[in-house]
């Protein structure tokens, strides 16, 4: 009997980084793996420099990959020319797409920023079309690859690395907030609330990033010292149990492209406090359903807040409601669906 297929998963690596698409990838793989598939992770590394941006792309296009199938996932490792290229879309280049010419974005103020974009656009065009398959983490990266690229995708959701071993011990007398420190991850936006709360409930944070030191600051000008902890980057077992006795997790991303800490969040049966701008947050997060959604405004985001903190019953018909939305979410769908088997 023959063997299972070989797959190549491939995606662009920053040095020195590790977020949510190392772990997806590194997820993706070890599930092939359980199933049998000889798997090889295939790591390009990628600068956001603007001047080696075409060239760290186009790099993808002269890679050779002997594998049955090449799970393509981010820019721009869907790049790869490949006769089986499966893509599984983490996102596009943000910076030069939805979040162009926005705070959140380097690109926009300079003359030759729109020429790089278009030559971009075009290419992920081209070269996602050439997909045997296309799948997203989500709706929102669905939308926005029909918005500006003119390709349909169907979203195909995925359990964050933890679910296996959150669970619920309570709910205590503090908020969490795990997440990048930076721009575009909005935490100041807690801070900012914080300080409008009636409830004096603490709030830690976990985490790091470039936005920390201003995070610090604020704390320390709004007199929070006593109720905000920076955790700093902590290990699994200890992140597990944060998430296990904190009341509520609060994450209010721009435009989010999926968000694993809205769906660990759920498996530890935590509601979640979000905004009406996070992307896709929502499509897991709904108002008064399984969490509180507010305008990106610290006024409307500490009422939230504070109904989470004085009602710890709000907090677990919310955060059981959570658990049931993503109950279906499982890997076998996700396997069956990039390899095709039916």
């Amino acid at each position: 009997m023959a063997g299972k297929p070989s797959v190549a998963v491939c995606a662009a690596q920053t040095p020195f980084v590790s977020g949510g698409a190392e772990l997806h990838v590194r997820a993706l793989a070890r599930e092939l793996e359980t199933r049998d598939h000889p798997v090889s992770i295939i790591n390009l590394p990628f600068t956001w420099q603007k001047a080696d941006l075409l060239q760290n792309a186009l790099i993808w296009r002269l890679v050779r990959v002997p594998a049955d199938l090449a799970i393509v996932t981010n820019f721009p490792s869907y790049f790869l020319q490949h006769p089986g290229k499966v893509l599984w879309l983490f996102h596009q280049h943000r910076a030069l797409y939805e979040l162009y010419g926005t705070p959140f974005s380097d690109w926009g103020p300079e003359s030759d920023d729109a020429e790089v974009r278009r030559v971009i656009t075009e290419a992920d065009t081209r070269f996602i079309s050439e997909a045997r398959r296309r799948f997203t983490t989500s709706k929102n990266v669905a939308d926005r690859l029909r918005r500006f690229n003119g390709l349909s995708c169907e979203p195909l959701y995925h359990p964050p690395p933890l679910h296996h071993l959150l669970e619920c011990r309570g709910y205590g007398d503090f908020i969490l907030m795990p997440t990048r420190l930076e721009r575009h991850k909005r935490p100041g936006l807690l801070t900012e609330a914080l300080r409008h709360t009636r409830s004096g409930i603490r709030a830690v944070i976990v985490g790091d990033g470039p936005e920390k030191e201003a995070l610090q600051g604020a704390v320390e000008r709004y007199g929070l010292a006593g109720r905000v902890h920076f955790a700093g980057y902590v290990d699994d077992p200890t992140l597990v149990g944060l998430y296990a006795t904190c009341a509520a997790v609060f994450y209010a991303p721009f435009d989010e492209d999926y968000g694993y800490v809205s769906l660990e969040a759920f498996y530890a049966r935590k509601p979640v406090v979000t905004a009406t701008d996070a992307g896709g947050v929502l499509e897991f997060v709904a108002d008064d359903a399984s969490g509180l959604v507010a305008e990106p405004d610290p006024d409307q985001l500490a009422d939230c807040i504070d109904r989470l903190a004085q009602s710890k019953s709000l907090c677990r018909r919310l955060g059981e409601a959570g658990f049931e939305r993503i109950r279906p979410i499982s890997w076998d769908r996700v396997i069956a669906c990039l390899l095709d088997e039916g």
